[in-house]
């Protein structure tokens, strides 16, 4: 990087562009790969303290904690999952939800007709042609069958390794300092230490507030009055993985389903201040209680790596950038060169929260 320095500007960001270009199409054209590698490091950090704990307190062999651990994640996967196509089997088959999905359907038709003067004939064949079209269009389903296939066969090969990077853990560890040379030996293990205690806090945090999140949608949802509140409280509490996207999609859905399908305004009003009270209980209690600010990212630098990762490596990309972007921060704060970098990822401490809200009121009413 020093050595960067003696170059004309000009050259050194066309080299930095360069670079980073590189590292994208590198990134698109490996992603049948890299992804499930990445998301495979996010479940060894996730299962970290399950596979440590049997290891070092219960006594187990390593292969068998190792095992066992992602076994025990295999199977809480595998019931979440059966659960959700159960509740959504019986949400596709129930008939009052059909019938008011179909009355609302035709309200809309009805709507556009009076307002935009399109009759309700002219609708259906427009519907009807788009429909035809994409089912004739072979070329693009294929794709579609290549792509699905492709995404299970990259689904199988992430517990495998999860399994092998929990259990070479110690040599990955051990290959970044031999890769490090002996000057920059303090620093390896510094990075090696702020980057395993942000991501293991990170992907534990997080999965804490999904679950704590579906517990809450579920239960607000069920005492709403909504159908399908199980259902519905999980899939809306999975969108917290991704950050600000999910928490907008998260309130969407069940809103949608609440107006389409019950024909309910007052339950669907309800939904809707219950969502926006848990977001802002989120965003500036559960989540910062939970998951902690060790890495202050970027606002801004954060939406932008959701909207790359997302064009890169669809939802996976727009789940893994997020660590992603706070483990470069780590590292761009511990090397001088890079520390500029570190400062425009970052952001200042005193973020906008309801307790520093708060206590501007409270400073004021004693002054």
């Amino acid at each position: 990087m020093n050595k960067l320095r003696q170059y004309p500007v000009i050259l050194r960001l066309t080299i930095i562009l360069l670079f980073i270009i590189l590292v994208i199409y590198s990134l698109i054209q490996a992603k049948q790969l890299l992804y499930p590698l990445a998301i495979s490091v996010l479940f060894s950090y996730l299962l970290y303290p399950v596979a440590s704990f049997l290891e070092y307190k219960a006594r187990f062999p390593r292969v068998l904690a190792v095992l066992i651990s992602v076994l025990l994640f295999l199977a809480v996967a595998t019931g979440a999952v059966s659960i959700l196509i159960e509740q959504i089997q019986k949400f596709a088959e129930d008939q009052t939800i059909q019938q008011h999905a179909s009355e609302n359907f035709a309200a809309i038709q009805s709507f556009i007709s009076d307002q935009l003067n399109i009759s309700s004939e002219a609708q259906n064949i427009w519907i009807k042609e788009k429909a035809k079209g994409l089912l004739n269009f072979q070329g693009e389903i294929k794709t579609v069958l290549i792509k699905m296939v492709g995404a299970v066969e990259a689904l199988l090969f992430i517990p495998v390794f999860t399994f092998f990077l929990l259990f070479f853990r110690n040599r990955a560890e051990k290959f970044i300092h031999k890769l490090a040379e002996r000057r920059h030996a303090e620093l390896a293990e510094t990075l090696i230490k702020q980057i395993s205690k942000v991501t293991i806090k990170y992907v534990t945090g997080v999965t804490i507030v999904v679950i704590i999140l579906a517990i809450s949608h579920s239960v607000a949802l069920s005492i709403i009055g909504v159908k399908y509140a199980l259902v519905l409280g999980l899939i809306t509490a999975s969108f917290s993985f991704i950050p600000y996207f999910g928490t907008i999609v998260s309130g969407i859905v069940p809103l949608t389903f609440t107006l389409v399908a019950q024909d309910d305004p007052y339950t669907a009003m309800a939904v809707a201040i219950y969502y926006i009270i848990i977001s802002l209980i989120d965003h500036n209690i559960i989540t910062p209680s939970i998951v902690g600010g060790k890495v202050h990212l970027n606002p801004f630098v954060t939406i932008l790596s959701i909207i790359i990762g997302a064009t890169i490596w669809g939802i996976p990309g727009m789940i893994i950038v997020v660590p992603a972007i706070a483990v470069l921060k780590i590292i761009c704060d511990n090397i001088d060169s890079l520390k500029p970098f570190g400062y425009i990822l970052g952001v200042e401490k005193d973020g906008f929260t309801i307790k520093k809200i708060s206590n501007f009121f409270l400073k004021r009413k004693e002054k």
